[in-house]
């Protein structure tokens, strides 16, 4: 039987040095188009989870614009008022008349706007914008409306604060303050759309959607940059 064998092994041509080359080249080819296809397809799925991680964001986010709706918040220490957006001083103003905060800050206002502007188009009488009402000219964006509300808080010694805004703008707008004053407490108060159900009909306007999408992704922005902070923070004192 082992004769038979030796001679079959035999009889077998056997490959040269360049066939082996060939078909270790071409095995190897196999291995690296294999790999390629592989690394092709979890690139792939990883977009489409991305993808689906946003969409599902976006559409939480819309939905909390949509849905939100004005609350009797609690009174606390002080009032401020991020400028930018429709019926947001008149909200922050009647909040000040119901003495749910001792002054309020109204932060953000352009420097074109004069205090008597002010007094002639929300009728506030001289007596309110002295005693009570403080105007920040400062602030360009979301970021310095935190920074200089942190720095009012604690020229005033407050400790806790109603933040009055736009629903789409609240969650960019909270976030920002508690990074720049964390040892205040905040109370956001949203300026709701007057009518819902304009916002479902209004919600298919290329306008409305832009707002929404553009405010989203700002929000991804400042996450970003907070937890990127956060980490290389913590990666300096770890090597401290």
């Amino acid at each position: 039987m082992n004769s038979v064998q030796n001679d079959s092994q035999h009889l077998m041509p056997q490959e040269t040095e360049d066939q082996q080359k060939d078909r270790a080249l071409v095995q190897s080819k196999k291995s690296l188009a294999s790999r390629m296809r592989k690394a092709l397809m979890g690139m792939i799925a990883l977009v489409l989870f991305a993808f689906f991680v946003l969409l599902t964001g976006w559409v939480m986010f819309t939905g909390y614009v949509l849905m939100a709706s004005e609350s009797e918040p609690e009174a606390s220490d002080a009032i401020v008022v991020v400028t930018g957006g429709a019926g947001r001083l008149e909200r922050a103003i009647e909040l000040l008349r119901e003495n749910k905060g001792k002054k309020l800050l109204i932060s953000g206002v352009h420097y074109q706007n004069s205090d008597h502007t002010l007094i002639a188009r929300f009728d506030l009488s001289e007596k309110e914008i002295n005693c009570c009402v403080d105007i920040d000219r400062e602030a360009l964006n979301t970021v310095a409306n935190a920074t200089q509300t942190a720095l009012w808080a604690d020229r005033n010694n407050f400790s806790s604060l109603i933040i009055v805004t736009s629903a789409y703008h609240m969650p960019r707008t909270m976030l920002e303050m508690r990074r720049a004053a964390p040892h205040i407490t905040f109370h956001g108060d949203v300026v709701a759309v007057p009518n819902p159900e304009s916002w479902l009909v209004r919600l298919t306007d290329w306008n409305n959607l832009t707002l929404l999408s553009k405010e989203y992704g700002k929000l991804l922005a400042a996450i970003v940059h907070g937890t990127t902070e956060r980490l290389l923070s913590k990666r300096t004192h770890q090597h401290l």
